[in-house]
């Protein structure tokens, strides 16, 4: 837990030093880098610590979290592909080619995420 309060407390530091000192850098590529270091810094200097209590829940989400993706992921390629969501109207000339590659992309991204969230974090 004390990880997240550090990146917390880094990332809003570096934000209002930012701010005040050169509103101009605010979005650029720069000030996103400066944040990912201040996420680094904040993991070095917690690097040996035993989790907390919010660690075991943000991993248990992100546990569930994998698996429900996929599987969510794969239930909108299946109910796009049966036309019970989506365009579906069968009078168009012209098809998109998103109504073909995106159902199928998610049938197939659905199997991959949820099949590496079972094997990952159920299978050990």
């Amino acid at each position: 837990m004390r990880y997240w309060l550090l990146v917390i407390f880094l990332n809003v530091l570096f934000y209002l030093i930012v701010k005040h000192a050169a509103p101009e850098w605010h979005g650029t590529p720069g000030y996103y880098a400066g944040q990912i270091i201040c996420t680094l810094i904040a993991l070095v200097i917690t690097w040996r610590d035993p989790p907390g209590w919010l660690d075991e829940i943000l991993l248990g989400v992100m546990k569930y979290g994998v698996l429900s993706a996929g599987i969510i992921f794969f239930v909108w390629g299946v109910g796009y592909k049966l036309a019970f969501w989506g365009q579906g109207n069968s009078d168009a000339e012209f098809v998109s080619a998103f109504d073909v590659i995106l159902p199928n992309l998610a049938l197939v991204t659905g199997v991959v995420i949820a099949g590496w969230g079972y094997l990952r974090y159920f299978r050990r």
